[in-house]
């Protein structure tokens, strides 16, 4: 019954979203409580965390939210991460002051193995992991 606040945004298909997060999704359709069409969510994390997750069928965006109670939200995004294989490139806009989760792949949170038995890891650039509005000059 906490109140939640957003940590992070990102953009993915409705695909994607039943690929990464199989859960059960209720439709919102009241525009006083989504601006538009959405589905959503209140997951409990394996660790026993919660998390609010709110999906725009129009935009693509999912919005996950935390309880504003949280102490640790760096550290609760991290167990998500763990939980849900959610690309960082994905990632759209993430809570100042808290840190997304280092080392993860592009496209999964499993590693490739290449031929000779070692990960391969592909490099994401640093700026599709931070969206951030430009500092103001004087």
């Amino acid at each position: 019954m906490d109140p939640a606040v957003p940590v992070i945004t990102a953009r993915l298909s409705e695909a994607e979203l039943a690929k990464w997060l199989p859960i059960r999704f209720d439709a919102i359709d009241d525009p006083l409580q989504a601006p538009e069409p959405s589905l959503g969510a209140l997951a409990q994390l394996d660790a026993g965390g919660y998390v609010v997750l709110t999906y725009g069928k129009d935009s693509g965006q999912l919005i996950v939210e935390f309880p504003v109670n949280t102490r640790n939200r760096t550290a609760l995004l991290a167990q998500f991460f763990r939980e849900v294989p959610l690309p960082l490139s994905r990632i759209l806009w993430h809570q100042k002051g808290t840190r997304l989760p280092q080392g993860k792949t592009e496209d999964s949170a499993v590693v490739a193995k290449g031929q000779n038995g070692k990960s391969i890891v592909q490099r994401v650039k640093r700026s599709a992991l931070r969206a951030q509005a430009p500092t103001k000059r004087k």
